[in-house]
């Protein structure tokens, strides 16, 4: 294992710091209600089925 580590970073000025340091402005992307689908139906009465069928295979 090396003893000594080697510098990979180039120093910054105080100009480098600076145009890092700036402030930039995000616009937020618009979110939309999700409207209810069939499909959506569909996953919550498969989800219901599957947990009366381990509800039923337990006991």
């Amino acid at each position: 294992m090396k003893k000594q580590s080697e510098n990979r970073f180039s120093l910054l000025t105080k100009q480098d710091v600076a145009n890092l340091a700036n402030v930039v402005k995000e616009t937020l992307a618009i979110v939309r209600p999700k409207t209810f689908s069939t499909a959506d139906l569909w996953n919550i009465q498969r989800r219901s089925r599957t947990m009366a069928s381990r509800r039923n295979f337990a006991m």
